[in-house]
């Protein structure tokens, strides 16, 4: 298996419009999964796009980037996993708010994640400031206590 032509497979059928495409992209995901290598988190992110036809599948790529915290653990998950959706993900926004607001939303996960963030580069730590906030601002009731507790720890 070429792993970048999977990646090819799953950004291009990520709109998940038909059922070729859901197949596609369900593929991609198994198959790269496959590969047991946590250094794929970064072509898994790729196939996030907020104009996704089908969240649902859309959702299963979420638990497979996930899958990789119990087999790697959280530092080193979370390492790869800022590293993976600082890139060229512009039309991904939304999912990665989603990633990050299921992180806060898990009180061991966000302790770690912080001292995670709190080490790397400014670059990343921007990113994840501005994600955070529109967390807060989407829904500061639910969110302002954890995004506050990140924000001081980072």
């Amino acid at each position: 298996m070429n792993i970048l032509n999977e990646v090819k497979k799953l950004q291009s059928s990520r709109l998940l419009r038909t059922k070729n495409e859901i197949e596609d992209f369900e593929s991609s995901i198994e198959n790269i999964l496959n590969t047991k290598d946590y250094k794929n988190i970064k072509y898994l992110c790729l196939g996030f796009h907020d104009n996704t036809e089908d969240d649902e599948v859309m959702f299963g790529l979420v638990h497979a980037i996930e899958s990789y915290y119990k087999l790697i653990g959280a530092k080193k998950y979370f390492e790869e996993f800022i590293h993976s959706i600082t890139g060229d993900l512009d039309n991904a926004r939304e999912w990665i708010k989603l990633l990050n607001i299921r992180i806060l939303n898990d009180e061991p996960s966000l302790k770690e994640y912080i001292m995670v963030v709190r080490s790397s580069d400014q670059t990343i730590k921007n990113f994840l400031i501005d994600i955070m906030q529109e967390i807060k601002k989407d829904n500061p009731h639910k969110f302002s206590e954890s995004v506050n507790e990140f924000l001081r720890g980072i």
